[in-house]
């Protein structure tokens, strides 16, 4: 396993390195440019290729071959090429590139089989032959077609007032095809301009001196322009020595008396063609490239601009080049040598400055030496000062570093003056002592803004000071201040002392006065206002721009039943002379709720004994106490009202616990000699003793039910139940139980059926008591119950009797417990108090509307569904 291991590592290790080698790899590039060596941008156009392979990410060793296709004619450039090409086979090429026409056709009409086995970039191409290119896939590049349309417009723009256009042009076949394309684009441009005329010469048709005569004398050129199809020696000749300008489609003929050429910028497009053959050596097919337009611009020589007069300026859009260093760069050249020169003067007006700054400081030096002593009594003179003040003071310099300590700060440092004057003055403030105001250290802070704004600023409330070579912190308040001469900060000065003792102390009684929620208060006789603590004001919700309070202001407050005796108060404590007087009143806070405090007073005698000047004083709040006075007293009266429904309630009990039993026992004996009644005497008997076992049943009932309530054990069970269905039992269980000449009706909707989540035996319980209540008052008539829907998600529970009704005062009583409408009725009066506490329960709610004589009405409102909540006191809720 482990020697496989290895054998995977090493694989890996050799692949990795045979691309490493790779990427590193020197690829062979052959580039045959089609003049002569001679040309002026063979460097430009070598620096765009070697750059644009370079950009591609490829190193590569570039080979340049020149076919000078000018000197040689078209069978003698094919052998040429096939020369070129035998050596770059035998020292071996990766990819060929070709610039201009010849080259590229020569190289794939030459016969040899490199062209065809070996990629090819092309650039500067203005014919590009597609028919036979697309039977090259291995060939790609950029054309740069000329345009003799921008070339004529921008020609007649240059010089509006020549109209004679010479075109001169040879045999060659590409300068025979550039003449049709020039021809064909005249024709249009005519169109525009029809005052144009056109002269066609060809240098191997007319004489030299015919071309010459027509192109270079100045009598036969001042309305003529030329235009050259394709660049050759012969055209270096004629522009060089012809008086009118001449403009072509290739930028080989600039610098060589062109006055304008349309055409790509050599560099750019040996650049592109540079990074085109890199992709390729990298892996990508030529044939995916294609072959594209290189962009083109005029082209212009300064000199030419310069012999024609006309201005750089005019020469838009496009460049100029050929341009002297003088002419290019004479404004920044100007601009060197007056900075030059302006250096120079400034240099001599330092010198002289220099000389007389010297032979000033030499005064002052004199004069300074003349006031040190004025100055050394007058320091003295200020330290006594500062160090007869109690409160610590420490003096900065513009740097914030300690100039001055007096005395009582050495003490709070715990200092002596002799190790002061070495040790402190000069030093940084933060190294001696820091202030530090919620948790941040803010001495710096100060002081920076006292110098930056040149005002006095208070310490903060609750600052710090930390001594810096010992861990005590103390409280301190204080003053920073600048010190100012001659209009201008020239130092910071703090002073300030320690006040934790005094801090401590006012601690100590706010605290005592918020605990009791005592809070004191100042009344100014002569002024007749009052002044109170913050603490009161926030305790009564009153802004403190109220304070202090006139006394008109100060009765709006007071209970309008207190404001006699208030009044008295103030009298006699203004007018006698007791020192300590007490008041209890009621007053108002900003919610308009009135409560009770007590107003304390001592009296600041004036001049007089007799004349009061100020009353000093505290209040308090008892509102509390009044509320637990009277709490107590509802609880008193409340447990006099209990002790009597106590009785009451035991009263009844041995009643109607008595009545029912009598009844049993009675007729129970009257039972054991049955031979002395008849069969229907003892039926009777029976019905007796039965009825009285379901009263003294239902009383035992009412009570234990009162004390589920009262504990909270009341248990409740939900569940989904016919509505209908239920109140039918309740219907089918009292209908027997009906007194004669009463009729039990249930009224409710028969064609719907209404479901409701509830506990039923509580819901019959609260039924069966109101019909149970209905009955003891209905003698004749009906009992009617039921349900309706009169609101959504509720449901409405009603018994409606025909009997002698309820007065209105006892309506108001009448879900009390043991509250009995008739005392001569049977029951103890928890039903009505029972049904309303399930009702409660429930979520519900339980009314009652009678009047007498016109019968009693009970409604019940709960909602469709209940769920339980679990908790101590067994909550639930409804929805």
């Amino acid at each position: 396993m482990n020697n496989r291991h290895r054998y995977i590592f090493l694989l890996l290790f050799l692949l990795f390195s045979l691309g490493a080698v790779a990427s590193e790899r020197v690829f062979s590039v052959l580039y045959i440019q089609s003049y002569e060596a001679l040309n002026p941008w063979q460097n430009e156009m070598l620096k765009g290729l070697t750059d644009g392979l370079t950009k591609s990410g490829v190193k590569a060793n570039v080979v340049i071959e020149h076919l000078d296709a000018e000197r040689w004619t078209y069978t003698s450039e094919k052998v040429i090429m096939r020369r070129i090409c035998e050596r770059a086979r035998k020292r071996g090429v990766d990819i060929i590139v070709t610039s201009e026409d010849e080259s590229l056709y020569t190289l794939l009409t030459c016969g040899d089989s490199l062209a065809q086995t070996v990629p090819v970039v092309f650039f500067a191409v203005k014919h590009p032959d597609y028919e036979q290119l697309n039977n090259y896939p291995n060939v790609t590049g950029f054309v740069s077609k000329p345009d003799f349309c921008r070339i004529l417009e921008q020609a007649h723009r240059m010089f509006p007032n020549r109209t004679e256009v010479i075109c001169v042009s040879d045999n060659s076949f590409l300068s025979t095809k550039s003449k049709e394309t020039f021809q064909k684009a005249f024709e249009l441009f005519k169109e525009k301009h029809p005052d144009f005329q056109l002269a066609m010469y060809n240098t191997q048709e007319k004489t030299t001196n015919e071309i010459i005569a027509g192109i270079c004398y100045p009598r036969n050129t001042a309305n003529r322009m030329v235009i050259i199809p394709k660049w050759s020696l012969f055209m270096q000749f004629l522009g060089k020595n012809s008086k009118a300008p001449f403009f072509v489609c290739q930028n080989a003929a600039l610098m060589n008396g062109a006055f304008c050429a349309y055409d790509a910028d050599s560099y750019v497009a040996a650049k592109l063609a540079g990074i085109r053959a890199g992709k390729v050596l990298k892996g990508n097919s030529p044939e995916s490239f294609g072959i594209s337009d290189t962009p083109k611009q005029f082209i212009y020589d300064y000199k030419q601009l310069t012999f024609f007069h006309i201005d750089k300026s005019k020469a838009t859009p496009g460049v100029v080049i050929n341009e002297p260093y003088w002419d290019k760069y004479r404004v920044l050249i100007i601009l060197f040598y007056a900075s030059i020169l302006g250096g120079f003067a400034l240099l001599v007006a330092w010198l002289i400055r220099a000389n007389r700054r010297e032979a000033s400081r030499r005064i002052l030096a004199q004069t300074r030496l003349l006031l040190q002593n004025r100055l050394v009594s007058q320091r003295d003179e200020f330290n006594n000062i500062f160090h007869s003040i109690r409160d610590g003071v420490i003096t900065y310099d513009t740097d914030l570093r300690i100039h001055f300590i007096n005395r009582a700060m050495l003490k709070m440092l715990d200092l002596t003056e002799e190790s002061a004057s070495s040790l402190l003055e000069g030093t940084c403030s933060e190294e001696i002592i820091q202030i530090y105001h919620g948790k941040k250290e803010i001495l710096c802070d100060l002081l920076k803004q006292v110098l930056k704004e040149g005002k006095s600023v208070i310490l903060p409330d609750n600052s710090f000071m930390h001594k810096g070579r010992a861990k005590d912190f103390f409280l301190v308040s204080g003053e920073v201040v600048p010190i100012r001469a001659n209009d201008r900060t020239t130092g910071v000065a703090i002073s300030f002392r320690n006040i934790s003792d005094e801090e401590m102390q006012r601690r100590f009684f706010n605290l005592a006065v918020n605990e009791s929620s005592i809070y004191p208060w100042q009344f100014n006789v002569n002024k007749e206002i009052v002044t109170f603590s913050e603490s009161f004001l926030k305790r009564i919700g009153l802004a403190t721009e109220q304070n202090p309070f006139t006394l008109q202001s100060l009765r709006e407050l007071i209970h309008p039943d207190d404001l006699n005796m208030v009044q008295e108060f103030y009298h006699k404590i203004t007018s006698e002379t007791s020192e300590s007087m007490r008041i209890n009143f009621r007053q108002r806070d900003d919610q308009g709720v009135y409560e009770w405090w007590e107003y304390r007073t001592s009296v600041l005698n004036g001049v007089t004994q007799e004349l009061s000047h100020t009353i000093l004083g505290v209040c308090q709040n008892i509102q509390r106490y009044k509320s637990t006075e009277q709490a107590l007293t509802e609880a008193r009266d409340k447990a006099l009202q209990a002790d009597n429904l106590k009785t009451a309630f035991l009263a009844n009990m041995s009643h109607e616990i008595r009545t029912p039993l009598n009844a049993i026992v009675g007729f129970s004996d009257l039972l054991t000699d049955m031979d002395h009644f008849s069969k229907k005497e003892l039926r009777e008997f029976i019905v007796t003793i039965n009825k009285n076992c379901a009263l003294l049943l239902s009383l035992i009932n009412d009570i234990l039910d009162l004390s589920r309530i009262e504990s909270g054990a009341m248990d409740f069970r939900f569940a989904r139940h016919n509505l209908l269905f239920l109140l039918k039992n309740v219907y089918d269980s009292q209908r027997l139980n009906m007194p004669p000449n009463v009729e039990l009706i249930l009224d409710a909707p028969l064609d719907t059926t209404r479901y409701i989540n509830t506990d039923s035996v509580r819901l019959q319980q609260v039924v069966n008591n109101l019909i149970n209540n209905a009955v003891k008052f209905t003698t004749q008539g009906s009992i009617t119950f039921g349900y309706t829907i009169d609101e959504p998600d509720t449901v409405t529970l009603f018994v409606e009797d025909t009997g002698k009704g309820i007065s209105e005062e006892d309506v108001q009583n009448i879900f009390q417990r043991f509250y009995k409408v008739d005392n001569f009725t049977q029951g103890v009066g928890l039903g009505l108090s029972i049904c309303q506490t399930i009702v409660e329960r429930l979520h519900g709610s339980i009314s009652v509307t009678s009047g007498i004589d016109k019968g009693t009405r009970f409604l019940v409102k709960i909602p469709d569904s209940c769920f339980f909540e679990p908790s101590p006191t067994r909550n639930f809720d409804c929805k």
